[in-house]
């Protein structure tokens, strides 16, 4: 192989960019399914790399971990070792988009910058298996260091036409898939990964082009193709980065669905999205809520956080009550605030409380049910309800004269004499 002459590898294009790239890699002893592979390539290629400024130097190292990916993600059922080995090259991807003056190097690589979003764009559709970190590394770009530079939206009309045209060649490319003896082997993964890499893409164009009805479109097409919650919530951030509250307000109403997941960890950061609208758009409380309780049962974690921090006490009490809630399995210190600004709101929850525990008919129950009877003792005294209180007490014991231990519990509890 002949060396480059220094200066010479500047005025390359991506394209040759990789195929230097890969010239050098053919040299490394091991295989991309080993995990020294990608130390290995780095090695020989930056010792035969010429002196090139901070901005070039930066896409090439972006290009190198683009390649190695490339190599080391040649199946859906890789080896343990080769899926280590690309797991390490996308976290290094992932350091090295934080690392750099992204915007010098937007403004002093802007045409190579492209080339290389081409580059993962036609890779992530014709590769026979890509993983979706190449649509990550796609979306950080453009975010980063795309969009920041673009001037109107020429740009982003341009690259949507070229996500349309590459959908235009999937689709073909199934069809004739589907119809040829051979067809299996192109597999389901692939066309998964192919579709959501388009689909995610062209959402993005068109949240640029402030087209979000037609992004939201495509995101709920793209929940057939495994879109991942992180896919959803980046669009989340960049809108609230952007401070645009009434389009992440929309887009917060519109993804109250499966598209943010339904686990604790999604649903909390869905929650605090919206904390983040209402306190600059107040009206917007009334939809936050009704995006919320959409996704009950999975969000009650959630609505019962929201109702207590939004200083909800009745409906926080109504929705235990619905659920048949136990007061017990809440520490005195957490009822605290409802206690001392709505105590009336606790009354039916201490109430229901009771009487549940009492039909269990034993002795556990009856100590649980007096517990909870005393809590209401010192409720109607704080209410200065008192003769109210001792009107239902007597009723309660007359109506239950038949439970000795319950009696006995009463008594030791000093509710009765």
């Amino acid at each position: 192989m002949t060396k480059i002459k220094p200066g010479r590898l500047a005025e390359l294009s991506i394209a040759q960019w990789q195929e230097w790239i890969a010239e050098h890699a053919q040299h490394v002893r091991s295989t991309p399914y080993q995990q020294e592979y990608g130390n290995e390539v780095r090695a020989l290629v930056r010792e035969a790399l010429p002196e090139l400024t901070a901005e070039a130097d930066w896409l090439f190292d972006l290009n190198i971990h683009l390649f190695l990916l490339r190599k080391q993600s040649t199946s859906g059922h890789s080896s343990y070792a080769a899926q280590i080995a690309a797991s390490e090259t996308i976290q290094e991807v992932a350091n090295h988009l934080v690392h750099g003056s992204t915007l010098d190097i937007a403004a002093r690589q802007w045409d190579r910058l492209l080339e290389t979003t081409t580059y993962i764009r036609e890779t992530a559709v014709t590769h026979h298996w890509s993983p979706t970190a190449f649509l990550d590394i796609y979306v950080e770009l453009w975010i980063q260091m795309i969009a920041p530079k673009a001037d109107g939206n020429r740009i982003f009309e341009e690259e949507l036409a070229r996500l349309n045209e590459a959908e235009e060649t999937v689709l073909a490319a199934e069809k004739a898939d589907s119809t040829s003896l051979t067809g299996s082997t192109y597999g389901h993964g692939p066309r998964k990964t192919h579709k959501l890499f388009l689909l995610v893409a062209r959402a993005w164009m068109q949240l640029w082009l402030v087209e979000d009805r037609k992004a939201w479109q495509l995101l709920e097409i793209a929940e057939r193709h495994q879109l991942q919650p992180g896919h959803v919530f980046r669009f989340l951030s960049v809108l609230e980065e952007a401070g645009e509250w009434h389009r992440l307000e929309a887009w917060l109403s519109e993804c109250a669905t499966e598209r943010i997941g339904r686990r604790p960890g999604t649903l909390e950061k869905y929650g605090r999205y919206w904390d983040a609208v209402v306190e600059r758009v107040p009206e917007a409380e009334d939809r936050m809520w009704h995006g919320i309780k959409s996704q009950l049962p999975y969000s009650r974690s959630l609505y019962e956080e929201k109702l207590l921090h939004y200083r909800r006490w009745r409906q926080w009490v109504d929705y235990q009550l619905s659920v048949g809630s136990d007061p017990l399995d809440f520490r005195v210190k957490d009822l605290q605030p409802i206690d001392k600004e709505a105590p009336e709101a606790l009354l039916p929850f201490y109430h229901q409380g009771a009487e549940k525990y009492v039909l269990l008919k034993n002795r556990n129950g009856y100590k649980r049910a007096v517990k909870l009877l005393k809590r209401l003792a010192k409720l109607y005294k704080k209410l200065k309800r008192e003769e109210r209180w001792a009107a239902y007490i007597e009723t309660f014991a007359r109506r239950h004269s038949r439970l000795r231990a319950l009696q006995e519990e009463l008594r030791k509890g000093k509710l009765i004499p």
